[in-house]
């Protein structure tokens, strides 16, 4: 099996250099799925010569019976094998036992979105014809630098600050990226003016005077009476405070991811699958020590009981379950 960008499969298609078996694998979905649509886009994917399955449903004894069929147009045939991590020990050793000598008149193009047992057999009995395909999740450089193409796309710049704070707020899901650039494409309405920080965060419905992240900070510090007076200003504003209890739930829950990776013998290398920068992660690492995940949990559940709360029409003063809420997660 052999390593190679996305760029170089595409230009094996282009040469009709193709192998037969491509695997997509890693957890940014949006990438692979362009990817996709791409090499689709030049296949002529008919009746005769094209067929589909996924790994939930699949019978791996039609998927490799399909595979060994020669097209009836007398082209290659391609199959297409989506989610392939999710099928059952049995299946997957079926199809490691197809993959050891595989057809080469058939493109076998197998994804795998998720790490698994299934998915750790397909990739380690790949043949040597093989070409594997990682599409890993960006890192913090390299989702700024996402960021900087996707609004540029939209007609908009952004300061360095700038984009790194939506990657911060945002995380560095491609999806994401390409949502956000798209809003403050919308929001700005054809606007010229380069976006700086204050921008990203009034796109996001925060304050535009405080800074952003001084209220995350205070709850990170765990300094209820600063995080109290900060919501405080902010409700004067006009932000909602439903808005203040998702930006409690959103960095509660990454403390609690954060702490169950440190505790992960694959943790480190498992960081860029929360979306952060390596700088983020030691902060937040910091952050969680005084915390158990039980605490953090417990904190996650009451702020989604919060945000329901607040959501209803309960008659009490948003801004005091605001406050408990607050009190009750930096205790």
């Amino acid at each position: 099996m052999q390593e190679i960008s996305a760029d170089t499969m595409f230009q094996e298609w282009a040469d009709n250099r193709t192998r037969p078996v491509y695997c997509l694998a890693g957890e940014e979905r949006s990438f692979k799925a362009d990817a996709l649509e791409k090499l689709l886009s030049g296949f002529n994917t008919d009746a005769f010569n094209f067929s589909q399955y996924d790994g939930e449903t699949a019978d791996i004894n039609d998927l490799v019976s399909a595979a060994m069929t020669p097209s009836f147009a007398g082209g290659t045939r391609l199959i297409l094998f989506k989610s392939a991590e999710k099928l059952k020990k049995e299946q997957a050793q079926r199809l490691a036992e197809y993959l050891q000598n595989p057809s080469n008149a058939t493109i076998l193009l197998i994804l795998l979105d998720k790490k698994t047992d299934s998915a750790e057999l397909i990739i380690k009995t790949l043949p040597a014809s093989a070409a594997l395909i990682n599409f890993a999740p960006l890192e913090g450089v390299q989702a700024a630098m996402f960021v900087k193409k996707m609004l540029e796309r939209e007609g908009l710049s952004a300061s360095q600050e700038a984009l790194e704070l939506l990657v911060e707020t945002a995380g560095s899901d491609a999806m994401t990226i390409k949502n956000e650039a798209a809003k403050l494409s919308a929001w700005r309405h054809g606007g010229k003016k380069t976006l700086e920080p204050e921008d990203i965060m009034e796109s996001a419905g925060f304050s535009k005077t405080l800074n952003p992240f001084a209220f995350s900070n205070a709850l990170l510090a765990k300094n209820g009476p600063l995080a109290a007076d900060l919501a405080d200003s902010m409700l004067r504003e006009g932000v909602e405070a439903v808005g203040l209890v998702v930006a409690a739930a959103y960095i509660t829950e990454k403390l609690l991811k954060v702490k169950k990776l440190s505790g992960d013998a694959s943790g480190k290398s498992s960081v860029y699958a929360l979306g952060l920068s390596p700088g983020y992660y030691r902060r937040l690492l910091e952050a969680s020590k005084p915390f158990t995940p039980e605490k953090l949990l417990k904190n996650l559940n009451r702020c989604l009981e919060m945000e329901a709360m607040l959501k209803s029409s309960s008659g009490r003063d948003p801004g005091l379950l605001v406050k408990q809420l607050i009190f009750e997660i930096t205790r």
